[in-house]
């Protein structure tokens, strides 16, 4: 029992300092995050005061220690309390406000421990009581603070509007209240009225860790978070280690002459140990660790069968893009079971949204202007509008009456957004309430985001043919693939502070080929991107059309790079356009220098570090995407020093030919790289362009050129 007090207490100790920490210098910071920091690091220094004194008794007298141990329960519980009078509402670096509702609490902790300090009797004291003579005050004031932070929970859970997030504030109700109820049994009240006092360290330093770890999984990001998930993990989590711990502590107890007439030999314990660890990992673990994400899985299949079935040859055989759209809402209604929904086109005749289509009946809104409270709302946030977000959303404060009356008039819960290539709203399709009163829970909000990705390439993607065949520029495949290119390719390339980017294009093919980006994920990180299609003609404008559709869809979802190609790959499986595939690559570079990478059958990235003057191939693998929709993409990362210089390119640099029959080749590229280390991306990329252009001599080329240079600094 020593050593576990021991072992608990430091790991208590480094767990809540690396919490307390985080809600620090976390960037989105809010008024909950401040207070969590300094309810956690309260208790890191309780927990470490606790492991100090276990090593060394005699450090602090025992009296004394035992004060400030009651003096730091209370402050933490007075913190508690201070969380749950902001918590869940999101304003940012705002903590006074928690201080200011309960300032009562810290004047009367205050007097409390000011005053015991002050009439505690000495130590030595034979007199004295073992918990101290101010111990029944302690004892119910940390009870009342804690006992306050329960019922403010669930009186914002009472009035939450958000059914979601009420969710997640019953699982705080409940897991806090078994807590707070053991700590206070285990580590209080026994001690006081039965003098059982073998307990009270170890209930101090399992609840309290507990605790705070599920308050700063709930105050990471209160809008996504979902609390459910959060302890179905857990769930797992335990019955793993059961399963793996309790059976072999078993084995090892009972493996005794005490319990058996020949105990087994250590050799065949050691057997059967392995022998079952391996079919729990094998068999076990896999089942176990599915049953907490099994309703998001089913969701995914959903959607992903409603795609396969609305999409497929025979289902699109004669079917106007029109028609599709349709059975792909009305199928969203009836997998789902929503009470209805309505789906907005934009008219660029009109200059408005209009109703399209109903999957039940008219809706009293059937045009909505561009300029409308509504319309600009989602305009300056592209996301997932849920109802109850309008009520508390900053963004909406200014015309939050006039959006609040849309969505009652029309009987609306939640509308998706849908932007055409330049991030303009095109269309807008609204859901109604779920059907026997369930609620829209964010892990099915999360689905609905995968849904809209692929509903909104296929809009687009419509939008944008029609839009070229009323021009007539289909009217020749180069034509077609020249407007894509000039319309996808990106004039300037994104940049961060510390993450400077260059990049040039050579347009060789008038048949298609390829496809380079860049965008920004916040300010501190930015993903580059780069494909190559290897068809002609309008397969080719059609798949980079999709890639440059995914990659420009604003979501939390796509913030790794194997979840962008991921999300490509079952763009491009499951098309209705094309059923043809690319080769791509991805990297995100953060301004902390961590660089991570994942590929498609794509050249791989070189990176050279000027410190070992070292070129380091990255490559990820991976197969094409579009190639197989079950295909899984793997994210590989490095360290990035300042001067690390990175190229991402085309086959198009490396093979080109002059007229002796040379291949350009990567070799040379390394040269301009090596001498020009100091230079800046830009001159770099103008010492490629000039290097592989006088190479050629003006010999035609078949290949596009694309290259992209980065430099960490």
């Amino acid at each position: 029992m020593f050593y576990l007090e021991i072992i608990l207490a430091w790991g208590a100790a480094t767990l809540l300092l690396v919490i307390g920490t985080y809600n620090i210098f976390k960037k989105l910071r809010t008024a909950a995050n401040s207070v969590l920091a300094a309810l956690s690091l309260l208790t890191s220094v309780l927990a470490g005061m606790i492991g100090t004194n276990l090593l060394d008794p005699g450090i602090i007298p025992a009296g004394l220690m035992h004060r400030i141990i009651l003096a730091l329960l209370l402050l933490a519980a007075t913190l508690f309390m201070s969380f749950f009078f902001i918590y869940p509402y999101p304003k940012k670096n705002r903590p006074v406000l928690a201080l200011a509702a309960s300032l009562p609490g810290y004047v009367l902790s205050a007097i409390i421990i000011a005053t015991d300090t002050v009439l505690s009797r000495s130590a030595d004291d034979p007199a004295a009581s073992a918990l101290g003579e101010g111990y029944p005050v302690y004892l119910a004031v940390i009870t009342g603070y804690l006992i306050v932070s329960i019922l403010v929970i669930v009186i914002k859970s009472g009035r939450n509007e958000n059914r979601a997030q009420k969710n997640d504030l019953v699982y705080l109700i409940i897991s806090l209240g078994i807590l707070f109820s053991s700590f206070l049994a285990v580590s209080l009240y026994l001690p006081y009225f039965h003098g059982f006092n073998h307990l009270s360290t170890l209930g101090i330093l399992i609840t309290y860790p507990f605790a705070l770890a599920i308050l700063n999984y709930a105050a990471i990001d209160i809008q996504t978070k979902d609390l459910r998930v959060f302890f179905a993990t857990a769930f797992y989590w335990v019955i793993l280690l059961t399963l793996l711990c309790v059976p072999v502590t078993l084995v090892l107890k009972f493996n005794t002459g005490e319990y058996l007439q020949e105990p087994v030999p250590p050799l065949g314990i050691a057997l059967i140990v392995f022998l079952y660890l391996f079919l729990v990992f094998k068999y076990l673990s896999p089942r176990i660790e599915k049953l907490p994400t099994r309703g998001h899985r089913s969701k995914v299949a959903r959607v992903d069968e409603l795609f396969s079935e609305q999409l497929s040859p025979e289902a699109r055989e004669g079917k106007s893009w029109e028609d599709l759209l349709m059975a792909l809402v009305d199928g969203l209604v009836k997998k789902f079971d929503i009470s209805h929904a309505h789906f907005y086109l934009y008219n660029s005749r009109d200059k408005k949204l209009a109703v399209i289509h109903n999957s039940v009946n008219a809706v009293p809104d059937t045009e909505m202007a561009m300029n409308s409270p509504l319309v600009e709302a989602l305009g300056r946030n592209p996301v997932i509008l849920y109802k109850p977000a309008v009520y508390w959303g900053a963004e909406f404060s200014e015309h939050r009456d006039d959006i609040l009356d849309y969505l009652e008039r029309n009987r609306i819960e939640v509308i998706l957004p849908f932007l055409d290539r330049e991030r303009q709203i095109i269309g807008l399709l609204a859901l109604g309430s779920l059907r026997n009163n369930m609620i829209y829970s964010k892990s099915l909000i999360s689905v609905l985001e995968l849904y809209r990705i692929q509903l909104q390439q296929h809009l687009a993607n419509s939008l944008m043919l029609e839009q070229v065949r009323a021009t007539q520029v289909i009217e020749h495949d180069q034509m077609v693939v020249s407007a894509v290119k000039k319309k996808i390719i990106p004039q300037k390339i994104s940049q961060t502070a510390r993450c400077r980017v260059s990049s040039f294009y050579i347009n060789n093919s008038t048949y298609g080929g390829d496809y380079f980006d860049s965008i920004l994920l916040g300010e501190d990180r930015i993903v580059l991107f780069i494909s190559d299609s290897s068809y002609s003609g309008v397969d080719s404008a059609i798949i980079s059309l999709e890639l440059y559709t995914v990659l420009h869809t604003p979501t939390k979802v796509l913030d790794t790079p194997d979840r962008i190609l991921g999300t490509m790959n079952w763009v491009l499986s499951t098309s209705r356009f094309s059923s043809k595939h690319a080769t791509a690559y991805c990297a995100i570079v953060s301004s902390n220098g961590d660089l991570s990478y994942s590929g498609a059958a794509f050249n791989p990235m070189m990176v050279y570090s000027p410190a070992g003057d070292t070129f380091t191939s990255c490559d990820a693998g991976g197969v094409p995407v579009g190639a197989d929709r079950a295909s899984k993409y793997a994210a590989k990362t490095m360290r990035l020093v300042p001067g690390t210089i990175g190229i991402l390119y085309s086959d198009g640099l490396v093979s080109a030919m002059n007229d002796r029959g040379d291949v350009y080749g990567f070799t040379r590229v390394k040269e301009i790289i090596r001498s020009g280390k100091g230079k800046s991306p830009s001159d770099l990329a103008h010492l490629v362009f000039d290097d592989y252009t006088a190479f050629i001599a003006g010999r035609k080329q078949i290949n596009d050129v694309s290259v992209i240079i980065f430099k960490y600094q």
